[in-house]
């Protein structure tokens, strides 16, 4: 599709259309299955704005020639900067039973994160939603600093583990 310049292109707000699925399993993070997301916890309701942070980036690998004054680049290694997820943290409050968050990210704690963008969060998985996919290591948290007119909440640290991340791939 080729746009003509001046064409109006729609956007979609990101509100309420973002969800995050802790999943204990997941087969092939190629083809993670509906019925695999389904079954995990869905942390979205924790997770606060802006508190995803997973940046994958590419490294280059130089390629220079002999016979060139140019120097060229081939794609290199992935890799996954800053990884960390931002939630609300009820520990010690009236609000301590619904601590799902805190209560399932701990320290150790091997799993996938799931993140869907586009679709209500209160939609269920379904095979052709397109996802990320991110089999990952729980590291330490840490309790975000209190400022005015904020809530309670805790940065908890991961690691990407084998076999890695799979992004704007197919549920099954």
């Amino acid at each position: 599709m080729v746009l003509t310049l001046g064409t109006e292109v729609p956007s979609t707000p990101a509100d309420g259309l973002v969800n995050t699925i802790w999943v204990p399993t997941i087969n092939n993070i190629q083809k993670p299955t509906a019925t695999e997301i389904n079954a995990g916890t869905d942390l979205s309701n924790y997770v606060t704005l802006g508190g995803w942070s997973c940046s994958p980036s590419q490294d280059s690998i130089s390629d220079q020639r002999e016979n060139s004054a140019q120097d060229y680049e081939n794609p290199g290694r992935k890799k996954i900067s800053g990884p960390s997820i931002e939630v609300i943290d009820n520990t010690n409050t009236s609000h301590s039973t619904q601590n799902v968050a805190m209560e399932t990210l701990t320290e150790g704690a091997e799993g996938y994160f799931v993140r869907r963008y586009g679709k209500p969060t209160n939609s269920t998985f379904v095979a052709g939603d397109i996802v990320n996919v991110y089999a990952v290591r729980v590291g330490m948290s840490a309790k975000v600093a209190i400022a005015a007119n904020s809530v309670l909440r805790s940065k908890v640290n991961f690691s990407v583990r084998a076999p890695g991340w799979a992004e704007n791939v197919k549920v099954a």
